[in-house]
């Protein structure tokens, strides 16, 4: 059981428990934890090519959930580390519910992509404002 690697209530407490229901256990390796209004979180990990990744998501139930709701989700499952969207061919397209967006990180929070911010600084000179 890999859910052992998720901290339902670390999650929880950070999306604030006042507006978040108790985490209830999803499958054998993850965790759904609803909001007292109109979405859920739910956030599984699982073993890809030898390592660990996070897999969360955010719903609502009439509506797209926001960039801060999205904000919010990688904050709480991912202790802001490296997290994903992911833009996949049509062909390759999955969708469960219209209103859901989804996240992917390794559980150690490493990045897996090139760091395009250094290397537009070196190219052009780009500063952080």
């Amino acid at each position: 059981m890999l859910a052992r690697y998720i901290n339902p209530m670390k999650i929880r407490q950070t999306l604030g428990r006042k507006d978040w229901r108790p985490p209830l256990p999803w499958g054998d390796d993850g965790w759904l934890i609803a909001s007292k209004y109109k979405g859920q979180i739910i956030v599984t990990c699982a073993d890809y090519g030898g390592n660990l990744w996070i897999h969360a998501s955010i719903s609502r139930i009439d509506e797209m959930p926001t960039y801060e709701d999205l904000k919010l989700m990688h904050k709480a499952c991912f202790n802001n580390g490296f997290a994903y969207q992911v833009f996949v061919p049509e062909k390759d397209h999955v969708n469960f519910h219209a209103y859901v967006l989804h996240l992917w990180g390794r559980l150690d929070g490493t990045p897996v992509l090139p760091d395009f911010l250094e290397h537009h600084i070196k190219e052009y000179g780009m500063k952080m404002v």
